[in-house]
């Protein structure tokens, strides 16, 4: 079941909340899936996430906007990002040769996928959209120039990284778990389209049954 998540608007206006990468990647997997994604999609996209927070981004606006994409759309950069990483292997992959994504809604989500490709062929990749840059050194934490957040659809180009000097980047010593209470309600919102309710039946079996004292 596929939900209109455009429809689920959400004011900037409450106090922001502060999550840990665990609650980053429980929230992120259950609203992709309330959303209509796949379990792998969900686990995938929990990870990116997750990823992005520790890289200092801002995930969960990403997160939302990739889930304002419809679900078959080829231009949505989760199902993108989970191609690009399951052909890392293959002589024609991004690290062996440049990668062109037209029309990408928000390129800055692929940036996980490529670090985990850049990662497992021991390559420095270079990501590329309307003037933004991400150079992802294996194991290091991004390093970007422009706005990599652009929401698109953007051209988006993805290869290896053939300059023979490249600037290292520190892993942030916090990650970005802020998200407003707004965005936090969108995503609950999509969680809750999983969880089933309560029933008579459900209720009359809760609790415990009998006294426990010895």
């Amino acid at each position: 079941m596929m939900h209109d998540v455009s429809a689920m608007g959400h004011a900037r206006t409450a106090p922001a909340l502060h999550l840990s990468l665990s609650e980053i990647g429980a929230l992120s997997l259950r609203a992709i899936r309330g959303a209509g994604r796949s379990w792998g999609e969900a686990e995938e996209g929990a990870e990116a996430a997750c990823w992005l927070a520790r890289a200092g981004l801002d995930w969960a606006t990403a997160l939302i906007g990739v889930l304002s994409i419809p679900i078959n759309s080829p231009h949505c950069p989760l199902r993108a990002g989970m191609a690009i990483t399951d052909f890392s292997d293959l002589p024609e992959s991004a690290s062996h040769c440049e990668q062109m994504l037209p029309d990408l809604h928000h390129p800055g989500f692929l940036l996980p996928f490529a670090a985990r490709t850049a990662a497992r062929s021991g390559q420095t990749l270079r990501l590329t959209s309307d003037g933004a840059t991400a150079i992802l050194v294996p194991g290091e934490a991004p390093a970007l120039t422009g706005d990599i957040n652009a929401t698109g659809p953007l051209t988006v180009r993805l290869g290896p990284h053939r300059a023979t000097e490249t600037a290292r980047s520190c892993w942030p010593r916090a990650h970005s778990g802020t998200i407003d209470s707004g965005q936090y309600a969108t995503l609950t919102a999509l969680m809750l389209c999983i969880t089933v309710p309560s029933s008579a039946e459900s209720l009359a079996g809760a609790g415990a049954r009998g006294s426990d004292n010895d």
